[in-house]
């Protein structure tokens, strides 16, 4: 085990009359050590009592059938306000949701969205354009050149890049392109579970293994977050399955109705279609982060993007879009609830 590093050049003094240190303190003072800054599931057994592993496409509470009937308000759907208010706290009284998600930091081109990469298509790898249920990723068609023109000039006449052209940089700072799972069940050991993997392969993890204790392993070892910052009470609890709810209701000034369509879940094992109230409109979004130099969770506000939510007849949300400037974007899709 690694050495505690000493806060002063010179010897404490040993204990007067004969006194010893307390032995059970000692213990607990290598345990907290070991669960700060070690790697490896193996201590974190050891000190929660539980496995923290990461997590596989069929764990989670979607085994689990959804709640049906009505939604526990009678909220209008046409009030877009006060429905999207039954849906956050449906989110919030659940036992268990299981949440998936796609980060696209923008730096691919708004035509070369990265986030949909963990998305299977609808009609297969050679739907074509338009093709889809609403809101669902669509592959960018294929460029051909003009008669007498440049590949490279049809490509820039379709807003997209150049061939061999650098990648722009993101326009968030420690918010990547990649995809996450949430999982939240109250009966479960660590109650909470969010990961997220980058597409360069950067995997974190995040928890809350209960009385608000909340941890977190990237590449420097398990670690307890205490106190937790912002962000890490953002990112490590619960209140993460309604927050963009929130967010939409307490920073938009368009929130409105479309109208009622279908829409389709299909993130790899996880398929099924909903009736569901589609709503539009802008709001400023919280983006969750990591920065790899200091270790720490980090919060980025995303102002003026333009949304697509999805809430069912129930008033559970199912699926969340949205696009700001330069290209950033992220896609959410509620699997269950119970």
């Amino acid at each position: 085990m690694p050495s505690i590093p000493r806060t002063s050049d010179s010897e404490d003094p040993p204990p007067e009359g004969g006194e010893r240190p307390n032995w059970l303190v000692s213990v607990l003072v290598v345990v907290v050590c070991l669960a700060v800054i070690a790697s490896g599931w193996g201590v974190a057994r050891l000190t929660l009592g539980s496995p923290l592993r990461p997590l596989e496409v069929a764990d989670g509470p979607e085994s689990r059938p959804p709640r049906t009937g009505a939604p526990s308000s009678e909220a209008d759907p046409e009030d877009a306000e006060s429905y999207v208010a039954v849906a956050a706290g449906l989110v919030e009284d659940s036992a268990a949701f299981h949440i998936t998600f796609t980060v696209d930091d923008g730096s691919a081109g708004p035509e070369g969205s990265q986030a949909s990469e963990g998305r299977e298509r609808p009609d297969g790898p050679e739907g074509g354009e338009g093709s889809g249920a609403p809101g669902q990723e669509r592959r960018a068609p294929r460029v051909l050149p003009a008669s007498g023109g440049s590949a490279d000039d049809a490509r820039r006449a379709a807003g997209q890049p150049a061939a061999g052209a650098v990648p722009a940089a993101p326009a968030y700072p420690n918010v990547a392109s990649g995809r996450g799972r949430v999982m939240y069940d109250a009966t479960a050991e660590p109650e909470f579970d969010h990961f997220f993997t980058t597409t360069e392969g950067q995997s974190v993890y995040r928890y809350d293994v209960g009385d608000g204790q909340l941890m977190m392993t990237a590449d420097r070892g398990l670690k307890l977050l205490d106190p937790p910052s912002e962000a890490d009470g953002y990112l490590c609890s619960r209140g993460f399955g309604s927050a963009k709810l929130h967010e939409i209701l307490e920073t938009s000034s368009d929130l409105a109705l479309v109208g009622l369509e279908e829409v389709d879940l299909r993130w790899p094992g996880q398929r099924s279609t909903h009736s569901a109230y589609l709503y539009t409109g802008t709001f400023s979004a919280k983006v969750g982060g990591y920065d790899k130099d200091s270790g720490v969770n980090t919060l980025t506000l995303v102002p003026n993007a333009e949304f697509e939510l999805w809430i069912d007849e129930q008033g559970y949300p199912r699926r969340l879009d949205y696009r700001a400037a330069g290209g950033f974007a992220e896609s959410y899709e509620y699997h269950s609830f119970s």
